[in-house]
């Protein structure tokens, strides 16, 4: 079985269907990480990505830039989209994954105080267009 994370922060849902599709046949599981905002939006999308076993990891409610927000602003970013993801799928997020890869001492501190593990990429899959 191969792991990885996968972004699925901000862009709309037209893929899901085909994406679980392909993971499930190759047997990869992935984190997906929300934001609030896609939560609210594509909700039955979220419920898919949990029932097809793959991990649900925070990127928090709205995607700021992190640096920018203090540690209580950090928090309720943080905070939000978790509860949204708990209401809806009963998952108890445990990973965060920082809005454009943005981190600082403070947001890893904020993330750790709420019992999230703060995570990087180290290839990044998106392409200019």
């Amino acid at each position: 079985m191969i792991f990885c994370t996968y972004q699925y922060a901000h862009w709309g849902a037209d893929d899901t269907d085909e994406l679980l599709r392909i993971l499930d046949e190759n047997d990869v599981k992935t984190t997906f990480f929300m934001c609030g905002y896609w939560v609210d939006d594509y909700p039955e999308e979220v419920k898919k990505i949990a029932e097809a076993g793959h991990d649900l990891g925070n990127h928090s409610a709205t995607h700021p830039h992190m640096s920018q927000l203090s540690k209580e602003q950090i928090k309720q970013e943080l905070q939000a989209a978790h509860q949204k993801v708990k209401d809806l799928t009963g998952v108890n997020m445990e990973l965060f994954r920082p809005p454009f890869g943005e981190y600082d001492n403070k947001t890893i501190e904020a993330a750790q105080e709420l019992g999230y593990y703060t995570v990087q990429w180290d290839v990044e899959t998106l392409e200019s267009m």
